[in-house]
């Protein structure tokens, strides 16, 4: 496929992985990491995936995932080359929060926390889409480990592109003070299935946390199991919901931001 093929050559070029630090990868003020998914036949357009992962202004947790159709992207030198804006319903992003868990057994592995319940798109001219969502103090699903897995899309001549390649943010203690309550617990690696170039499949199923990070089982015992990849995007619906803002910075690039969740 064109957007698999595109993402396997510029992966390592285009791709920028960045951890802040202040002494320790445990105590990092954010971790994010920005891709190139999908690039048309002349690379003058393109649509690049941003997906980050910070404490925020609770502490408790910061998520922010972008779709980027606009030149001139962190200073990157295989970027588009045509600044352009999308028209409405055609920007669409989607995130899907992940929870380290370890078991009685030590045994650890990433449960999903939460996700949006639909795709979040555009509901004006854009070239930048931006999904933040501000976790409470505590954290959405109690302290530990998080990242997000980011899926950025775009209706390029009515076909929908990038929403394949998913985005792993990198891995963030939260809340930001755990570290001292988590009594120094060792950071977990990316999840197993995600490769170097993004392009492993994300498991059908995966298990459903609680308010507390514990796997969440039904009346019955069994473990409740959720599907952590977004269905096809579709562009309905694009002004519902949510607090949204439009800024235009100095280039005349629009962005536009939704808020979901409440701290």
């Amino acid at each position: 496929m064109k957007i698999r093929r595109l993402t396997q050559i510029l992966a390592l070029p285009a791709a920028l992985g960045i951890t802040l630090t202040t002494g320790t990868s445990a105590q990092a003020h954010y971790v994010y990491f920005a891709e190139q998914v999908w690039s048309n036949a002349d690379t003058s357009l393109c649509l690049w995936n941003y997906s980050e992962t910070s404490h925020g202004s609770t502490g408790g947790g910061y998520f922010k995932g972008e779709s980027k159709s606009q030149a001139d992207i962190d200073a990157n030198p295989l970027d588009c080359i045509l600044q352009y804006r999308r028209n409405v319903g055609d920007l669409g992003e989607w995130i899907t929060v992940y929870k380290w868990y370890v078991d009685s057994q030590g045994q650890g592995d990433w449960i999903v926390c939460d996700r949006s319940d639909k795709w979040t798109y555009n509901s004006v001219e854009a070239s930048i889409l931006r999904l933040q969502w501000t976790a409470p103090a505590g954290g959405l699903c109690g302290s530990g480990y998080y990242g997000i897995m980011n899926f950025a899309t775009m209706r390029d001549s009515g076909q929908w592109v990038g929403q394949h390649v998913y985005n792993w943010s990198g891995q963030h203690l939260l809340p930001d003070n755990s570290f001292a309550a988590a009594g120094g617990i060792k950071a977990p690696g990316a999840p197993s299935w995600i490769s170097n170039k993004g392009l492993s499949k994300i498991p059908a199923e995966l298990p459903q946390a609680g308010s507390d990070g514990k796997p969440i089982k039904d009346r019955n015992g069994n473990q409740v199991m959720v599907d952590p990849s977004p269905p096809e995007p579709d562009g309905m619906n694009a002004a519902a919901g949510e607090k949204r803002t439009k800024t235009t910075d100095k280039n005349g690039n629009v962005t536009e931001t939704v808020s979901i969740g409440k701290p």
